[in-house]
Protein backbone atom coordinates (compact mmCIF):
# COMPACT_ATOMS: atom_id res chain seq x y z
CA UNK A 1 0.00 0.00 0.00
CA UNK A 2 2.42 2.71 0.62
CA UNK A 3 4.56 2.20 -2.35
CA UNK A 4 1.31 2.64 -4.42
CA UNK A 5 0.82 5.98 -2.15
CA UNK A 6 4.92 6.62 -2.91
CA UNK A 7 3.60 6.00 -6.81
CA UNK A 8 0.85 8.30 -6.92
CA UNK A 9 2.58 11.31 -4.90
CA UNK A 10 5.74 11.12 -7.65
CA UNK A 11 3.40 10.97 -10.45
CA UNK A 12 0.98 13.36 -9.46
CA UNK A 13 4.52 15.47 -8.80
CA UNK A 14 6.18 14.81 -11.79
CA UNK A 15 2.74 15.27 -13.72
CA UNK A 16 1.33 18.16 -11.88
CA UNK A 17 -2.07 18.85 -10.88
CA UNK A 18 -4.21 20.42 -13.05
CA UNK A 19 -5.62 24.14 -12.18
CA UNK A 20 -8.86 25.20 -11.19
CA UNK A 21 -8.88 28.78 -12.41
CA UNK A 22 -11.52 31.34 -10.23
CA UNK A 23 -12.58 34.37 -11.04
CA UNK A 24 -12.67 36.53 -7.87
CA UNK A 25 -14.70 39.53 -7.78
CA UNK A 26 -14.41 40.93 -3.85
CA UNK A 27 -16.31 44.50 -3.71
CA UNK A 28 -15.14 45.29 -0.03
CA UNK A 29 -11.59 44.78 -1.18
CA UNK A 30 -11.95 46.52 -4.31
CA UNK A 31 -10.39 44.09 -6.70
CA UNK A 32 -11.38 41.83 -9.27
CA UNK A 33 -8.78 39.18 -10.48
CA UNK A 34 -8.12 35.53 -11.82
CA UNK A 35 -6.72 33.14 -9.53
CA UNK A 36 -4.71 30.12 -11.04
CA UNK A 37 -6.78 27.64 -8.37
CA UNK A 38 -9.13 28.60 -5.49
CA UNK A 39 -7.58 31.45 -3.05
CA UNK A 40 -8.22 31.40 0.67
CA UNK A 41 -8.94 34.53 2.91
CA UNK A 42 -6.58 35.37 5.11
CA UNK A 43 -6.89 38.91 7.81
CA UNK A 44 -3.47 39.78 9.65
CA UNK A 45 -2.40 43.10 10.90
CA UNK A 46 1.36 43.47 10.44
CA UNK A 47 4.41 46.42 11.25
CA UNK A 48 5.44 47.94 8.21
CA UNK A 49 6.89 51.28 6.82
CA UNK A 50 3.63 52.59 7.12
CA UNK A 51 3.01 51.46 10.81
CA UNK A 52 0.37 48.70 11.19
CA UNK A 53 -1.04 48.19 8.34
CA UNK A 54 -4.35 45.80 8.61
CA UNK A 55 -3.84 43.37 5.57
CA UNK A 56 -6.89 41.39 3.81
CA UNK A 57 -4.90 38.61 1.69
CA UNK A 58 -6.52 36.36 -0.83
CA UNK A 59 -3.95 33.93 -1.80
CA UNK A 60 -3.17 30.59 -3.56
CA UNK A 61 -0.26 27.77 -3.96
CA UNK A 62 -0.94 25.21 -6.57
CA UNK A 63 -1.49 21.96 -5.57
CA UNK A 64 1.91 20.32 -4.04
CA UNK A 65 3.88 23.70 -4.80
CA UNK A 66 5.42 25.53 -1.62
CA UNK A 67 7.64 27.20 -3.75
CA UNK A 68 5.10 28.74 -5.50
CA UNK A 69 1.80 31.32 -4.79
CA UNK A 70 -0.53 33.91 -6.23
CA UNK A 71 -1.73 36.45 -3.44
CA UNK A 72 -3.63 39.56 -3.35
CA UNK A 73 -3.36 41.84 -0.24
CA UNK A 74 -5.52 44.74 0.50
CA UNK A 75 -3.99 47.06 3.15
CA UNK A 76 -5.90 49.65 4.94
CA UNK A 77 -3.24 52.37 5.50
CA UNK A 78 -3.39 53.85 9.09
CA UNK A 79 -3.86 57.66 9.70
CA UNK A 80 -0.85 59.75 9.43
CA UNK A 81 1.88 60.55 7.51
CA UNK A 82 4.13 57.99 8.05
CA UNK A 83 5.47 56.29 4.87
CA UNK A 84 4.07 59.85 3.15
CA UNK A 85 0.75 60.89 2.31
CA UNK A 86 0.43 61.37 -1.85
CA UNK A 87 0.24 58.24 -3.70
CA UNK A 88 4.00 59.06 -4.81
CA UNK A 89 5.50 59.14 -1.47
CA UNK A 90 3.62 56.19 -0.56
CA UNK A 91 4.39 54.36 -3.51
CA UNK A 92 7.77 55.48 -3.18
CA UNK A 93 7.82 53.94 0.33
CA UNK A 94 7.03 50.34 -0.49
CA UNK A 95 8.66 50.38 -3.15
CA UNK A 96 11.72 50.75 -0.73
CA UNK A 97 10.23 48.10 1.61
CA UNK A 98 10.07 45.75 -1.44
CA UNK A 99 13.70 46.30 -2.11
CA UNK A 100 14.73 45.44 1.02
CA UNK A 101 13.06 42.52 1.53
CA UNK A 102 13.89 41.32 -2.38
CA UNK A 103 16.77 43.11 -3.99
CA UNK A 104 16.66 45.60 -6.52
CA UNK A 105 13.62 45.53 -8.53
CA UNK A 106 12.81 45.87 -11.96
CA UNK A 107 10.15 49.02 -11.93
CA UNK A 108 7.27 49.99 -14.19
CA UNK A 109 4.94 52.49 -14.21
CA UNK A 110 1.49 51.63 -14.62
CA UNK A 111 -0.84 53.27 -17.05
CA UNK A 112 -2.94 56.23 -15.55
CA UNK A 113 -6.32 54.40 -15.89
CA UNK A 114 -4.59 51.27 -13.90
CA UNK A 115 -2.81 53.56 -11.23
CA UNK A 116 -1.74 55.03 -9.33
CA UNK A 117 1.09 52.49 -8.74
CA UNK A 118 3.82 50.29 -10.36
CA UNK A 119 4.58 46.66 -11.61
CA UNK A 120 7.60 45.14 -10.37
CA UNK A 121 9.93 41.99 -11.31
CA UNK A 122 12.76 40.96 -8.77
CA UNK A 123 14.96 37.27 -8.85
CA UNK A 124 13.35 35.44 -5.92
CA UNK A 125 15.86 34.63 -2.99
CA UNK A 126 15.20 30.99 -4.03
CA UNK A 127 16.21 31.56 -7.59
CA UNK A 128 12.58 32.17 -8.62
CA UNK A 129 10.87 34.54 -10.05
CA UNK A 130 8.91 37.01 -8.06
CA UNK A 131 6.15 39.70 -9.93
CA UNK A 132 3.63 41.71 -8.81
CA UNK A 133 1.85 45.18 -8.73
CA UNK A 134 1.31 47.91 -6.59
CA UNK A 135 -1.41 50.06 -6.46
CA UNK A 136 -2.84 53.29 -3.91
CA UNK A 137 -6.19 54.18 -4.00
CA UNK A 138 -8.63 55.98 -1.22
CA UNK A 139 -6.37 54.98 1.92
CA UNK A 140 -5.61 51.50 0.42
CA UNK A 141 -2.57 49.99 -0.35
CA UNK A 142 -3.66 46.74 -3.46
CA UNK A 143 -0.51 44.40 -3.94
CA UNK A 144 -0.81 41.77 -6.14
CA UNK A 145 2.20 38.88 -6.14
CA UNK A 146 3.13 35.94 -8.18
CA UNK A 147 5.93 34.19 -7.16
CA UNK A 148 7.19 31.12 -9.59
CA UNK A 149 9.65 28.99 -10.27
CA UNK A 150 10.58 29.85 -13.80
CA UNK A 151 10.44 33.02 -15.46
CA UNK A 152 7.98 33.74 -18.45
CA UNK A 153 5.24 31.60 -16.63
CA UNK A 154 2.12 32.04 -18.46
CA UNK A 155 -0.15 31.88 -14.90
CA UNK A 156 2.24 35.18 -13.97
CA UNK A 157 0.84 37.46 -17.17
CA UNK A 158 -2.58 35.72 -17.00
CA UNK A 159 -3.06 36.60 -13.39
CA UNK A 160 -1.15 40.10 -13.21
CA UNK A 161 -2.70 40.87 -16.24
CA UNK A 162 -6.47 40.47 -15.07
CA UNK A 163 -5.73 42.06 -12.08
CA UNK A 164 -8.45 45.80 -11.06
CA UNK A 165 -8.69 47.89 -8.70
CA UNK A 166 -11.83 49.17 -8.34
CA UNK A 167 -13.05 52.00 -6.65
CA UNK A 168 -16.23 52.19 -4.94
Amino acid sequence: MSRSWLALVVLLTLTGCREDPRRIENENLGIAVTFPGPPKLHRHTDPGPFGDVEWFDLAMSPAGRLDETFSVAVGNLPPGDKGGTTPREILTTYQNFLGYRFGALQRTELPADKGPGFRYKVKGPNGGVVEGIVVVRRGRLHHAQAIVRKEGDPRTEAFLGDLEVRTR
